[in-house]
């Protein structure tokens, strides 16, 4: 087979990345009923293997794979809005844990940046890595901008975004398990709030209350993350030579 033939037109076909996108997710849904829905076969991950693979062998960028997928990029707007759904069904549970739910997304949302940065200034990262690794838990559009804002490296701040939801689609269930967690609402917000759109993925699949909680978390964790990080940042740069 000629490979560099393969390539370029890989590369110079528009609607190549677009398509291959789509048949890789195709790919992972049937793998994931096939294997009677297992947690470690989640069609998002068997999708990004086979997209990260292909990636690598073409040697295309981060910027030219986006550019060719951008309709999908498009679609995620009404995809989030389509959640309002199963949180307009659930408002009325919504109320009744109105204050655990805030102090939930106050205390969970700053701890698990904190712990994340931690982390990575022990084992002496760069500044520009921190700062990438801080928006790892809010969806990929808020997640690009935000980064943007603080001088952090979109590219990488997306990997971190990668990562961070397939981890929590992986193990979240687990976890539930080890700790018995029982609750839908608990579920979902936890998955939401910290795994954003993959997580949400994951919860839908748990019921419709577990959705709209993840939903719900989802989107409180990108707004507070976008309104409050950038803010947060340029306090510290008076204190801290970034």
């Amino acid at each position: 087979m000629n490979f560099e033939a393969l390539n370029d037109y890989i590369s110079n076909t528009p609607l190549t990345w677009l398509i291959l996108t789509l048949l890789a997710y195709k790919i992972g849904i049937i793998i994931y009923e096939k294997f009677n829905k297992h947690t470690l076969l989640q069609p998002i991950i068997i999708s990004y293997i086979i997209l990260l693979s292909l990636v690598l062998f073409t040697n295309t960028s981060f910027e030219e794979y986006f550019k060719s997928v951008e309709i999908i990029h498009f679609f995620l707007g009404p995809a989030t809005v389509a959640l309002a759904l199963p949180l307009y069904n659930n408002l009325k549970y919504i109320k009744q844990l109105l204050l655990p739910i805030v102090l939930t997304l106050i205390v969970a949302g700053i701890f698990s940046v904190l712990i994340a940065v931690l982390l990575l200034w022990i084992f002496g990262a760069s500044t520009v890595t921190i700062l990438s690794m801080t928006t790892k838990s809010i969806t990929a559009p808020i997640a690009i901008i935000t980064s943007e804002q603080i001088g952090a490296i979109p590219s990488l701040a997306i990997g971190f975004v990668i990562i961070t939801g397939i981890i929590g689609a992986l193990f979240g269930s687990i976890v539930f398990k080890i700790v018995k967690i029982k609750y839908e609402t608990s579920k979902g917000f936890a998955l939401g709030l910290v795994s954003h759109g993959i997580g949400t993925a994951r919860a839908i699949e748990i019921s419709e209350k577990a959705a709209a909680f993840a939903a719900l978390a989802m989107g409180l964790s990108g707004i507070m993350t976008a309104v409050f990080l950038p803010l947060i940042i340029e306090f510290l740069k008076d204190f801290i030579s970034f």
